[in-house]
């Protein structure tokens, strides 16, 4: 007869049980914990800069401070204008299908758009769709400036594991290989994939998504285009979905403005019609395909079914903050996968 000893047991159990509560406590703080790594890996050229003339814990300390300057006071900024904004853009639209979209426009093509707007098949589902989405922004924004303690704490939590993630980084990496027990060559090659699918997503979509999206804002506020931050939003937005790109909606507002001039036969805003489309062809929508080249090699690049899935997916099971996460978790799990089923890279 075969005797279980339970004692052997009653290890494996405590662990599993520590494990699980753990992640339970740990859960409501993941997000903060992984910008703080994300933040860390993003700005640690800056690190070594600084490290080069100051200990690690001050230049640790010192890129902290820097992107809380740079990111936090600059966000409340942004929150605020896009929460206005949005309610002006929506009250803009209403007026426009109310009064008409063109001034003095007499000729078929307007009659035919007047005739379009009256329509309550097209008018009623835009003013629904308008009205979702501006309730969206200003919830939250408003969700975003109600809850500032809590963010604060989240923001506390992530700053400080990138303080932490900065100065004992590499001691944290080597680690981890004993943990695993991986071997220090299949380690090191997992390790280097790591680094360039992040930097692909991180400098290859969300840098030059940010980019895109600022030079449409300044495009949009210096052309004269109203809500130029909510447009902005949308633009980088929409640089980061493979094959939509900003061009959706820079191109209608610029053909917008031009026809708007034609038929009040208005130089100036035919001319501004001209200029903000030339603007955004060459300072907004060539910045993708001049800058992603620069910025990444060909080892780093993603693949765009990667990117659409996990956006789209990442908003779905984190929110807006799934922008971000949900490519890199699919981009960190197919370099597993590549690593673990594929073949064996031993160099």
């Amino acid at each position: 007869m075969v005797t279980i000893n339970l004692k052997q047991y009653v290890p494996i159990v405590l662990f599993l049980a520590f494990v699980v509560l753990s992640f339970f406590i740990v859960k409501p703080l993941l997000i903060p914990i992984f910008l703080g790594g994300l933040l860390a890996f993003t700005l640690s050229p800056l690190y070594h800069f600084f490290n080069k003339k100051c200990n690690k814990s001050i230049s640790a300390l010192l890129v902290c401070l820097l992107v809380l300057i740079v990111l936090l006071v600059p966000g409340l900024f942004f929150v605020k204008a896009l929460v206005n904004e949005s309610y002006v853009l929506f009250v803009t639209v209403k007026q426009k299908l109310a009064v008409g979209f063109f001034s003095e426009c007499e000729n078929t093509f307007c009659t035919f758009i007047e005739e379009l707007a009256g329509d309550p098949e097209f008018s009623v589902p835009l003013k629904e769709n308008l009205r979702s989405i501006t309730n969206w922004v200003i919830e939250k924004g408003s969700h975003f400036l109600i809850r500032l303690p809590a963010m604060i704490l989240s923001l506390f939590v992530t700053f400080f594991t990138m303080f932490y993630f900065l100065k004992d980084g590499q001691l944290l990496m080597k680690n981890v290989q004993g943990w695993l027990g991986i071997p220090a060559a299949k380690f090191s090659y997992l390790v280097g994939r790591l680094k360039e699918i992040l930097g692909g997503v991180v400098y290859g979509y969300l840098l030059i998504a940010f980019i895109q999206g600022a030079f449409g804002a300044l495009g949009f506020f210096l052309f004269g285009v109203s809500s130029p931050f909510f447009w902005g939003a949308v633009m980088g937005f929409l640089a980061l979905i493979p094959y939509l790109g900003t061009g959706i909606v820079w191109a209608p507002a610029a053909i917008f403005i031009f026809l708007d001039g034609v038929f009040q036969n208005s130089t100036p805003l035919i001319l501004k019609g001209i200029g903000l489309f030339l603007y955004s062809l060459i300072f907004v929508a060539s910045l993708d395909n001049l800058l992603r080249p620069k910025l990444i090699g060909d080892k780093a690049k993603v693949h765009p079914v990667i990117i659409l899935v996990g956006i789209l997916g990442g908003i779905a099971f984190f929110g807006v903050i799934g922008v971000l996460v949900g490519p890199l978790i699919l981009s960190l799990t197919s370099v597993l996968v590549e690593s673990y089923l594929g073949k064996d890279h031993t160099l």
